[in-house]
């Protein structure tokens, strides 16, 4: 081939790679790792896709820190008629900040580069919200757990259990209401009675599931008996009560209206011996489900249970199930942890059980 017709086709494939349109999809914009729920003002997210802009290196200035531009190297990002500003470009990534003044309302994104558009993605614009409701048909006497949904913001910090607050609930707050009045937490609730300690997030969780969490027990911190209540989540930056002021809410839901139905005669009877039955040694299984799931009414079945797993070979366990002893009155709790001591021997929970009761 002589020298001006490889020129002439190095030009031509120059020109048809440049003409292809940027590309990308809805599950292309994305919140850190995720695909993004909506345009939220200020928020910072990025596009993946292709042709989004130039080669890295292609383009020989960078973005100023000072001022992000809402153009850079042939490239822009519209949301409907609003450019927004970018903080990286490349052919396969952009990284732009969604303007503080974007209507709320269905978006159309684009990219736009070196004069070729991308068909527009559709996406809400808008502020997020926190709701709670019930995960399913919710029955007295019978566990009632609560599904949380958070903006994207806060990720998975829904992991419980959780290493302080009233029933293992760490900054997040379950609060309830019935006609208007308060529910007072069931006295069991308070797992912090002789006293903490730990290092580390204070709102941390030990929570050995892998997978994103949105659940809370309500059973844990209130009677419920069969009616209509009020249910409202808060986060906290500080567990419930642990220096918690008005400015540490870092999301709430409304108040929302729950129903707990009366359960049939002999329901909880029939659950409690499933587990009897089926016996589960599985830690995570445990500590996110089955042992939240057994607490809260202090009934001898439950208790002989929970006693089982105060010499489960997960610390992790033992601990859990040493908290849900609050339940139940102290004098009643003692007199069978010794007996129980007698018959299968020590157990480090157990002990501090006892010396924290007997110091009282």
């Amino acid at each position: 081939m002589t020298s001006w017709r490889r020129v002439a086709f190095l030009l031509l494939g120059t020109v048809a790679w440049a003409a292809d349109p940027p590309e990308f999809t809805a599950a292309g914009v994305a919140l850190g790792a995720r695909p993004a729920r909506m345009l939220v003002p200020g928020r910072l997210l990025t596009i993946y896709g292709t042709n989004l802009g130039p080669a890295p290196g292609r383009c020989g200035e960078a973005i100023p820190l000072s001022a992000y531009p809402t153009q850079f190297c042939g490239t822009r990002v519209l949301l409907g008629d609003m450019p927004a500003q970018l903080l990286y470009v490349s052919d396969k990534q952009i990284n732009f900040k969604v303007p503080q003044d974007l209507p709320a309302g269905l978006t159309a994104v684009r990219v736009t580069y070196d004069g070729q558009a991308s068909r527009p993605v559709e996406m809400q614009a808008g502020f997020e919200t926190t709701t709670v409701a019930l995960e399913g048909p919710a029955f007295s006497g019978m566990p009632v757990w609560v599904k949380i949904d958070l903006p994207a913001d806060f990720g998975d910090s829904i992991r419980y259990p959780f290493n302080l607050g009233p029933a293992g609930l760490g900054c997040h707050q379950l609060e309830l209401r019935r006609d208007g009045q308060e529910i007072p937490l069931l006295p069991g609730a308070n797992w912090m009675r002789f006293g903490f300690g730990i290092g580390g997030n204070i709102c941390g969780s030990y929570s050995p599931a892998k997978e994103e969490g949105s659940r809370l027990p309500l059973h844990l911190l209130f009677k419920l008996e069969p009616g209509r209540y009020e249910v409202r989540y808060t986060l906290r930056s500080m567990p419930a009560g642990i220096y918690s002021t008005p400015d540490s809410v870092r999301a709430q839901s409304q108040w929302t209206a729950i129903d707990i139905q009366p359960a049939s005669p002999g329901k909880r009877a029939a659950w409690l011996q499933s587990i009897r039955q089926r016996a589960p040694q599985n830690s995570a299984e445990l500590l996110t489900d089955l042992l939240p799931s057994l607490l809260g009414i202090p009934d001898d079945a439950s208790f002989d249970i929970l006693a089982g797993y105060l010499y489960h070979p997960d610390a992790a366990v033992r601990r859990y199930a040493s908290n849900g002893l609050f339940y139940w009155p102290d004098s009643f709790v003692a007199s069978l942890l010794k007996a129980l001591r007698t018959s299968r021997g020590p157990s480090d929970v157990v002990d501090q059980y006892l010396s924290h009761s007997n110091s009282r």
